[in-house]
């Protein structure tokens, strides 16, 4: 049962010949990473002696123009046409905001109008990003912070600030808040 001289001389030959052919694989192998890298040196020189060509080109004709250059220039061409149509957009909503709102505020000879009585309260600039809400919700905490326990609504800054449309506030917009004490 034990195994013959000559199954064991098969197996050292068969070890041999498959060491030899790992040699050669790795020798294979080391040829291939000496190339790639040779290749790798290749390229790297290639790529700066084509940078070093185009910046000698850019410096005798500064005038050329590239087509990153012209891609540039359009994609600048059409954001600033984007904005100027949201520009538009806004400036017609307001335009029929102000109509709306200016035929609807003209009194008429049978409407009399109440004295207002002053108030207390803020004066208040809106900013960018503000909103009504916020505006309403930050004089909210900050009352509370002042152990005050009434709080400003929606309706008292509307009443304040009767030709307030509250979805087309605009920056810079003066609003006065009313004090709820």
């Amino acid at each position: 049962m034990y195994p013959s001289i000559s199954q064991a001389q098969d197996n050292s030959l068969q070890n041999r010949a498959l060491l030899e052919n790992v040699n050669r694989l790795q020798g294979q192998l080391n040829d291939l990473q000496q190339s790639y890298n040779a290749l790798k040196k290749e390229l790297d020189s290639l790529k700066s002696e084509v940078r070093r060509a185009r910046a000698e080109s850019l410096k005798s004709k500064p005038n050329i123009i590239t087509q990153n250059d012209v891609d540039e220039l359009a994609k600048t061409i059409r954001e600033v046409d984007r904005k100027r149509l949201a520009d538009k957009e806004l400036i017609l909503k307001e335009i029929r905001s102000f109509a709306s709102n200016s035929t609807r505020s003209r009194p008429t000879s049978s409407q009399t109008t109440k004295p207002v009585k002053p108030q207390k309260g803020f004066d208040h600039s809106v900013q960018s990003g503000e909103t009504i809400s916020a505006i309403i919700s930050a004089y909210n905490e900050q009352l509370k912070s002042e152990g005050v326990k009434k709080r400003i609504t929606l309706n008292s800054v509307l009443k304040a600030n009767p030709k307030l449309n509250p979805r087309s506030i605009q920056i810079g917009q003066n609003l006065f808040i009313p004090d709820p004490r």
